[in-house]
């Protein structure tokens, strides 16, 4: 089965469809509709770095939309922040009484993460239309990696801006990848095509009416 997806979840293997883990927004649909790249173990499973304790539940919930918590009162909590870490609201409310469910503190731009995982997770909780990814060589901000920066001040009101540092990219230079999450598309480019001013306009031309 082509939809068949093997996944190992801190040393422990599940296996589901595509289907299952796409079918609610959140941290594997980001991973999958996206091109952030997929972590992977040495037999080719997608790595997640969590506890495998209730993920049997998580897929549960992500297969049905609906899950009976009632034996599972001792570990509510635990339940809820696995849910909270996959970004899967409907669990989240379900663990949580909704005059509790706390108020989302807002966070101060630009956003540095040092994992793919990471960086998935914020493109999903994003709420802006557009996210750009930036991509830049271990140990070297370069003047591009600047221009990227600056960019900030012109369109953070409109886009959210995500750097990640990379062991090795392509040519040793910062990349780009803007997303579109009204329709999931994506545009990638290296930052030696162009300032990114300039691409963020080519890849979307009415941005100044977004």
């Amino acid at each position: 089965m082509t939809d068949t997806v093997k996944l190992d979840v801190g040393g422990t293997i599940f296996k589901t469809t595509k289907s299952t883990l796409t079918k609610f927004d959140g941290f594997f649909r980001t991973m999958f509709e996206t091109p952030i790249p997929v972590p992977r173990d040495e037999s080719g499973a997608i790595f997640i770095d969590r506890s495998p304790k209730h993920f049997d539940l998580i897929l549960h919930f992500m297969r049905d939309g609906h899950v009976d918590l009632q034996k599972y009162s001792e570990d509510i909590s635990e339940i809820q922040k696995e849910a909270e870490y996959y970004m899967l609201d409907g669990l989240v409310e379900l663990c949580t009484p909704k005059l509790c469910i706390p108020k989302p503190v807002p966070r101060e731009m630009p956003f540095f993460f040092s994992s793919d995982e990471d960086m998935a997770r914020a493109i999903s909780s994003s709420t802006k239309k557009i996210v750009c990814s930036v991509f830049y060589p271990k140990n070297q901000k370069d003047a591009n990696f600047e221009d990227a920066v600056k960019n900030i001040m012109k369109y953070g009101q409109k886009i959210d801006f995500f750097f990640k540092e990379q062991e090795q990219t392509d040519r040793g230079l910062s990349h780009y990848t803007l997303f579109n999450k009204t329709n999931n598309k994506y545009f990638e480019a290296p930052s030696n095509s162009g300032s990114l001013d300039s691409l963020i306009k080519q890849a979307f031309p009415d941005i100044d009416n977004y």
